[in-house]
């Protein structure tokens, strides 16, 4: 169907007069979506929206994406993608089961070809899924044991468990030549953690843990952490590792001392500070009790 002119020209002036009018709006938007991406180097980088950190790799001829927050974020997070390249998601990795690392599954399965995750991640994620129909959830078509690695593009990414942590499922997603390692909530930088003992989490194990990592990996790889006491610290290096693992071996010093002197949970969990990290902020209310608490449990078990 032909226009006439009279006709072109009345609808050119509703459609520039809809873009001037919703400009700043149609901005915004663009703003928003772009807003949390950072690159870190090779094409790879984070996203920060709401929730815990999530990892990309996207280049025409792969994409890989770590973690996925909530659908909202997700869909966000796609927008930005589908800008860098038209290539679809290869690789959708859940670091751990908890909501603000999966629940934007539900979205990005539809964009994604393998979601990946440890057999325990999967395992907790089913076990604390409410089936709620307004919150469905994804959860992994591919799992591993120990490890599981492949080439993407011009990297390679593997997966890597090393045992009980934050959670029984954490794992280990690096890419390798650009040596950059996402973590996931094997690290809480500067801040006091979560320690999820439901989940199989475990203040020894997470010591551990974080001593076989930090020998796994160089003084050079790059850590890309799950949460952090403000944006600026999510990719650090070794040292805020060694860190954290440092304050988890403080925290169970310090508990088991109180223990061994006959002081009551309460008692302990009153504490103004842990020993050598007054430094550390709480991302929550609460959260450094929280801890002297979970400490007590775990302790006073043995």
């Amino acid at each position: 169907m032909k226009l006439s002119r009279k006709e072109f020209l009345r609808a050119g002036a509703i459609l520039s007069g809809g873009f001037f009018l919703n400009g700043n709006k149609i901005f915004s938007s663009i703003q928003a979506q772009q807003s949390g991406f950072k690159e870190l180097r090779n094409n790879i980088g984070i996203f920060t929206e709401r929730g815990g950190t999530i990892g990309w790799y996207a280049t025409g001829d792969a994409v890989v994406v770590v973690d996925s927050q909530y659908p909202e974020s997700a869909k966000n997070l796609l927008a930005g993608l589908q800008q860098k390249t038209s290539h679809k998601i290869d690789i959708l990795f859940n670091t751990h089961h908890h909501g603000d690392h999966t629940s934007g599954n539900i979205f990005l399965k539809d964009y994604t070809e393998k979601i990946v995750a440890h057999e325990n991640c999967k395992m907790l994620q089913e076990k604390n899924d409410k089936k709620d129909p307004a919150k469905p959830q994804a959860y992994a078509d591919a799992t591993f044991t120990n490890t599981w690695s492949d080439d993407l593009g011009k990297e390679k990414v593997s997966a890597r468990y090393f045992g009980p942590a934050h959670t029984a499922g954490d794992s280990v997603i690096h890419f390798e030549e650009a040596n950059i390692a996402h973590v996931g909530d094997l690290v809480f930088n500067q801040t006091f953690p979560f320690i999820d003992s439901n989940g199989g989490g475990s203040i020894k194990s997470w010591y551990e843990t974080l001593g076989k990592v930090a020998k796994h990996y160089s003084k050079d790889t790059l850590f890309i952490f799950g949460h952090s006491i403000s944006d600026e610290f999510l990719t650090v290096s070794m040292k805020d590792v060694l860190s954290m693992q440092k304050y988890l071996g403080a925290l169970a010093e310090f508990v088991d001392s109180g223990i061994q002197k006959g002081k009551t949970k309460e008692e302990i969990a009153a504490a103004a500070e842990i020993p050598g990290f007054a430094n550390l902020k709480e991302r929550w209310q609460g959260a450094r009790k929280i801890n002297l608490e979970k400490a007590y449990d775990e302790l006073a078990a043995k």
